[in-house]
């Protein structure tokens, strides 16, 4: 491991400000090397001491011209991320890429926020065994699946890391599910057993091979059981059966004592709330989860693209916003889905810039009156949207809108995406929800927004240039039907859609720079989709972490975010997990002292 002198200096000074810090590489609390192998030996050699990804291609003993070459090339590859122990989709603070240093200067090679060890565990003693040590030793612990992570959770400088993607107690199938401890929750339908670190790639094609569908996420490489269900999840599939945390019927919990306990409806039941929306990383680490399955129904698919001719940003801003005022009716028509506007090649889309295009489907539960269903949903896209561009087909755009009917939802889920998303380190994803009232006969003010959006400044030149609003058609429905044992934001049981804003900086921006383009989106950018819905929040696992309103944005109410917090101080008293705007995380804070990364201490 290559440290910087100057900034391990710097780093260990800044800690005797504070009452108490977790220890870290550079002080003397550190655990000693022989209490590291004694780590090791206890969990069969599945210790990892964690080296940069590219340290290849830096001067020193590990320097590799061919090696450097495979890392450049696989840099941004989400399956070869997946597979490192410190690999990140989203790293909040990348440091050590892969770089020509031939140049006269270049930056050291460091961990930075990536965990000095990591745990490759593969049952819950190896998880046991970290967080005991983690808490002995006062060493920061953070949880790691796949590392797809806008706000850094699964982060942090001296860390140790528990690694849940090697834990695959396999996939069951539950035709009827009945819970083993007696515990009778209202479901009676078919669940499946996520045992681990499993994608949804993988639970989506084992659903399917048994006939179901699951509520999973639009991204095939995300984890099934971490933080996408802890904090809320989103899917193609949530207008029919819920949000991803409704789904779960029972979690078996690594707590911050090492003991393994069950989280459901009769066995710590406030544990089992929390976890099902208060997000991931702070009560434990979930390392199984039973989750409902559902009967797979045949999918009207609607294609939708708008693709400028002649037509300005602007036109396109307005076209945009006059289809996201139908939002709602769609919705409650049955349809749901993903859209977009803006940069298309930041999702991997063959389209010219400024387009908006979507993918939208309606499950067709009633497969006896299947055509009837089908003629009057084309019926509806036709009168709310397709109708009112026509005019401007052929001149100011192409407009193309195609139907097509698929037998199963995981033939829907392949055709609109369930694309593997390549990782990035200078870019920002800021989220709200936007209710009914925000969307229905409101085109003038989304054209506003948009605007914003699409502006550097108030009065500025419209881009789309690295910039694309995300339209996530993925509320409404069973979405807005409060569930028992939930925790999250109830501002989602008014969401219809959850819009985004997706921004990418230039690799050439200097540090006060990349500060002053943050600002701008998390301020004056969403704060142009706040002004349209009051009261309601942002999605926690898409979200710019330097929102000022977190926790009510995250959380909702404060009496949400209060209960949530007397949860986390019963299950762990002495703050063994600690992540960036996760409950409890404010009596923390990552002393960087003008670095990108530094210890975590409490503050005073």
């Amino acid at each position: 491991m290559l440290w910087s002198t100057s900034a391990v200096l710097l780093l260990a000074g800044t800690q005797t400000a504070f009452a108490k810090c977790k220890c870290t590489p550079t002080d003397d609390c550190w655990p000693s090397l022989s209490s590291w192998n004694s780590l090791n030996s206890s969990i069969d050699g599945r210790l990892i001491h964690n080296k940069p990804r590219a340290e290849a291609c830096y001067p020193g003993q590990n320097y590799n011209a061919q090696a450097c070459q495979e890392v450049a090339k696989e840099w941004g590859d989400q399956s070869v991320i997946a597979l490192d122990p410190i690999g990140y989709s989203y790293p909040a603070t990348p440091s050590c890429a892969p770089i020509n240093t031939t140049l006269p200067s270049y930056p050291l090679c460091e961990l930075g926020a990536a965990p000095a060890y990591s745990i490759n565990a593969t049952s819950a003693t190896d998880v046991s065994a970290g967080v005991r040590f983690a808490k002995d030793n006062n060493v920061r612990l953070v949880i790691k699946n796949t590392g797809h992570d806008m706000v850094g959770r699964s982060q942090g400088y001296g860390s140790l890391s528990i690694w849940i993607k090697y834990i695959q107690t396999g996939l069951e199938f539950h035709q009827n599910f009945a819970s083993a401890d007696g515990c009778q929750p209202n479901w009676t339908g078919s669940a499946i057993t996520v045992g681990g670190g499993y994608v949804w790639e993988d639970v989506y094609n084992f659903a399917a091979e048994h006939g179901h569908v699951v509520v999973g996420g639009d991204e095939k490489t995300v984890g099934a059981i971490g933080g996408y269900i802890q904090g809320g999840g989103h899917s193609p599939s949530s207008r029919y059966f819920g949000l991803g945390t409704d789904q779960v019927l029972e979690m078996t919990v690594v707590l911050a004592s090492g003991e393994v306990a069950t989280a459901n409806a009769c066995e710590n039941p406030d544990l089992f709330k929390a976890l099902r929306g208060g997000g991931g990383g702070t009560f434990g680490v979930v390392i199984s989860a039973i989750i409902k399955a559902y009967p797979t129904k045949p999918m009207l698919m609607h294609s939708m693209a708008v693709i400028p001719i002649k037509a300005t940003i602007a036109n396109t801003i307005n076209a945009t916003a006059n289809i996201m005022s139908k939002f709602a009716v769609l919705s409650d028509t049955g349809f749901s889905g993903y859209a977009l506007m803006g940069d298309a090649s930041m999702a991997s889309a063959s389209y010219p810039t400024s387009l908006y295009a979507h993918g939208f489907g309606m499950m067709i539960q009633d497969e006896n009156n299947q055509d009837a269903i089908i003629a009057q949903a084309k019926a509806l896209v036709e009168k709310e949207i397709v109708n009112d561009l026509l005019p401007y087909n052929g001149t100011e755009f192409l407009v193309t809108s195609t139907f097509e009917t698929l037998p199963t939802f995981a033939e829907y889920y392949n055709a609109i995406g369930g694309q593997s998303t390549t990782g990035n380190t200078n870019i920002m994803l800021s989220s709200r929800m936007f209710g009914k009232e925000s969307l229905e006969n409101n085109a003038p003010k989304l054209n506003d927004m948009l605007h914003t959006v699409f502006s550097e400044t108030d009065n500025g030149t419209l881009t789309t240039d690295k910039t694309m609003f995300l339209m996530n058609l993925v509320g409404g429905g069973a979405v807005l039907e409060s569930q028992p044992h939930v925790s999250v934001n109830p501002a989602w049981r008014k969401t219809y859609v959850l819009n985004e804003i997706i921004a990418e900086w230039p690799f050439d921006l200097t540090s006060p720079e990349i500060k002053a383009f943050k600002d701008n989106v998390v301020y004056r950018k969403t704060d142009a989709m706040k002004a349209l819905t009051p009261g309601m929040g942002a999605y926690i696992n898409e979200h710019v972490g330097e929102d000022p309103n977190w926790k009510a944005d995250f959380y909702g109410p404060s009496s949400n975010y209060d209960w949530l917090l007397s949860v986390k101080q019963k299950y762990d008293p002495e703050e063994v997990f600690w992540c960036w705007r996760c409950v409890g995380s404010e009596g923390w804070t990552q002393e960087t002292d003008g670095q990108q990364y530094g210890p975590l201490c409490q503050i005073n």
